[in-house]
């Protein structure tokens, strides 16, 4: 079945279920993330959509603070779209992801939001509702395409080479999954690999590789089965590949995703589901799953993350103030540690030997990669 329905939120929480208040982090609260080696953290207080901030994990200091905007699949670049009061007018500006200055900036008519990015910055995809239609400027800024669709599309992704743009429709009972060929003008439904299977579920959160080949998206039923929607944004054809753990709504929506620095292996940290799970992305299957004791108490929107230091040895994740450091080499939580505040972001220093806990007030706390020992914050790498 090639429609992903849109579930209630309501009714995917069920009696019994672990206590949590708020929302998850994906979708309006508080998650970070850091690349593999960088010395930056990047935190979104308000969502993946939301304002960045840019935190450097070896001056100890914030570096920049942006709107909100989506961010290119190599990191690099960030875009954001401003509205004029009184104007139907959008001031679009480019930044430097890594640094958080501007590149450029440029005004359109009309109300655009941004959908996405292109994998190396150079293109766009907007989107603006008027009426029944939603109408696209795909491409580059400056001779971009302009199509114009019948309903309610929002931008998912753009293809690497430029060819399609992904698109969610929304319909009365929900949404499905569609692609619109730029060269054809051709829309159609994203293909499954296995076209019999029914994958139907509620979004939670999505990480893209770096070359903007592949987006991973973690999906939960109304069963409470959880899989990833892996699509190959290139062929346009998705991959559903199911997970051996059984939650709701809301362990589900605590949970944390990291790629390896290869991108070979997905990582899925469920705190309050107890188990980190790792997928083969070569395979397009789970290779292995770990349980750690399940954390019980705990509030959505106060921090969510995933980092992975620069030889994929470690992963540390963390949800509220609590932080596990996970060896990716045995499968193994080696340690659980408590910080002296809620956790806003999470890094390892370049070097990898350390991992930063950082407070939303800008406080940092450093800990062993290996032991989980607290030790003093220093300058380098």
């Amino acid at each position: 079945m090639k429609r992903l329905a849109l579930l209630s939120v309501l009714a995917l929480v069920p009696a019994g279920a672990a206590f949590a208040d708020g929302c998850p982090p994906a979708t309006c609260g508080m998650t970070s993330a850091a690349e593999p080696g960088s010395r930056i953290v990047v935190i979104r207080p308000h969502g993946q959509r939301g304002p960045a901030l840019g935190y450097d994990v070896v001056a100890r200091r914030w570096r920049f603070s942006l709107p909100s905007g989506v961010v290119s699949a190599n990191g690099a670049t960030f875009v954001s779209t401003r509205h004029r009061q009184g104007r139907a007018t959008t001031e679009v500006v480019r930044y430097d992801a890594r640094a958080g200055r501007v590149r450029s900036r440029w005004s359109l008519g009309g109300r655009w939001a941004v959908g996405a990015v292109s994998p190396d910055g150079t293109g766009l995809a907007l989107f603006d509702y008027r009426g029944h239609r939603t109408i696209l400027r795909v491409g580059n800024p400056f001779s971009a395409q302009r199509l114009v669709l019948r309903g309610n599309y929002e931008v998912e992704a753009l293809s690497p080479n430029g060819r399609r743009v992904f698109l969610v429709h929304w319909g009365r009972n929900g949404y499905d999954l569609q692609n619109l060929d730029l060269v054809t003008r051709k829309l159609a439904a994203t293909r499954l690999a296995e076209p019999d299977e029914k994958m139907e579920g509620t979004a939670l959160a999505g990480v893209a590789t770096r070359d903007g080949r592949w987006l991973h998206t973690l999906y939960v039923k109304a069963d409470g089965e959880g899989f990833v929607h892996a699509l190959d944004l290139v062929r346009g054809i998705a991959h559903c590949i199911d997970l051996p753990v059984r939650g709701d709504l809301a362990s589900y929506g605590a949970t944390a995703l990291a790629l390896s620095p290869d991108e070979r292996k997905l990582y899925l940290a469920s705190p309050v589901l107890g188990r980190v799970t790792t997928v083969d992305l070569e395979r397009l299957r789970v290779s292995r799953v770990t349980e750690l004791a399940p954390l019980r108490r705990y509030t959505f929107g106060t921090g969510l993350g995933a980092a992975v230091n620069a030889n994929g040895r470690m992963l540390a994740f963390t949800l509220g103030s609590r932080l596990w450091l996970y060896d990716a080499a045995y499968g193994a939580v080696r340690r659980s540690v408590v910080a002296p505040y809620w956790i806003a972001g999470l890094g390892f220093v370049p070097d990898g030997k350390r991992v930063v806990a950082v407070g939303a007030g800008g406080a940092a706390a450093f800990f062993d990669a290996a032991t989980g020992k607290r030790v003093r914050g220093r300058a380098g790498g």
